[in-house]
């Protein structure tokens, strides 16, 4: 019964519903977020994985990032600013790795770039843009087929995330 209570109390405390300073609080290790220093090479004995949200700040006290960790990674849209508190970029991870839809912006708020990732790699269309908004570049990024998969199978694809075609505009 106790070892049932003090599970149930771990858990709690593993899933905040109030974000924490990821850098006062937890620890970074190999991209996972830990709630104590106690990390093991070996990750089954990592328990202390943090749940829920995270956000850090800037040296001048300024947020600087902002989203969900679960099992200690990276998930969901992440927001990141400037230190001056304009937008730097927006972006979706998976398990640690950039996944989804990614926009970036400058300084002045203009779009900088746009594009998708899939598993931390750049896959499809991205648009790159000059200071003022104009187009200035568009790739395009390999993704694996299916025809493609079976020439490598059970190995990563040497070709993806890499540019397949470039167009100055």
């Amino acid at each position: 019964m106790n070892k049932i209570l003090i599970g149930g109390l771990l858990m709690i405390v593993a899933c905040s519903s109030d974000p924490v300073n990821m850098d006062k609080v937890l620890f970074e290790r190999s991209g996972q977020y830990i709630t104590n220093d106690d990390f093991h090479s070996f990750f089954y004995f990592n328990r202390k994985v943090y749940n829920g949200p995270a956000y850090s700040l800037h040296k001048n006290g300024k947020k600087k990032e902002e989203g969900d960790l679960k099992n200690g990674f990276r998930t969901g849209v992440w927001h990141t600013w400037y230190d001056d508190e304009k937008k730097r970029y927006t972006g979706g991870y998976n398990r640690g790795k950039e996944h989804g839809k990614w926009i970036a912006y400058y300084t002045n708020g203009k779009t900088k770039y746009e594009g998708s990732y899939k598993d931390g790699l750049q896959e499809g269309k991205w648009i790159y843009f000059d200071e003022t908004g104009n187009k200035e570049l568009e790739e395009i990024y390999f993704s694996c087929t299916e025809e493609c998969e079976k020439s490598h199978f059970k190995r990563p694809c040497p070709k993806e995330g890499k540019v397949k075609e470039s167009k100055e505009l």
